[in-house]
């Protein structure tokens, strides 16, 4: 089975597709994309066999209802999130500065936290502050140790929902 998800590597959404091939026994690979939206394009066109998506994604009405006739949502599945955090660069003991996070879990955000960027996912953000480009993101502590960056606020894992689309 090919599931379509949203990437890169150590995103919420891998593990997620991940968890659900393994705990339904079936073989299968994991495709990452870079957005919620290309993945359900995956399966729209055949390329995926499911597309599994974080049911807190806030455009996640629009998919559905833009393509009533053409996807289903086949079942919904809890599976916590991985550790959910704040990060910066190492040796980074700023408190502020360029922020960027994934729509979802922007409010992990300190107070106060301004010039905030919305990106694609949380993995990427952790790419982004790795490479400079902002000072602080939210993003998974797999991304943290992907990209080797400092952990200022640890919320754990977060209980989520997946919802698991197939073709109509």
């Amino acid at each position: 089975m090919k599931i379509s998800t949203l990437g890169p590597r150590n995103t919420n959404s891998q593990f997620a597709a991940e968890h659900y091939l393994k705990d339904r026994a079936v073989t299968g690979q994991v495709t990452l994309r870079m957005t919620p939206e290309e993945a359900i394009e995956d399966l729209i066109d055949g390329e995926a066999d499911r597309a599994v998506l974080c049911i807190v994604y806030p455009a996640l009405n629009d998919i559905v209802f833009r393509n009533l006739d053409r996807i289903r949502i086949e079942e919904v599945f809890a599976y916590d999130t991985d550790n959910m955090v704040v990060a910066r660069r190492k040796n980074d003991t700023g408190t502020g500065g360029r922020c960027c996070s994934h729509p979802a879990p922007k409010h992990l955000l300190p107070e106060g936290a301004d010039d905030i960027t919305l990106v694609s996912s949380n993995s990427y953000a952790a790419r982004l502050v790795k490479d400079g480009a902002y000072d602080m993101c939210v993003t998974t502590m797999a991304a943290v140790k992907e990209f080797d960056l400092n952990v200022v606020k640890d919320y754990g894992p977060v209980p989520m929902g997946w919802a698991v689309f197939d073709r109509t």
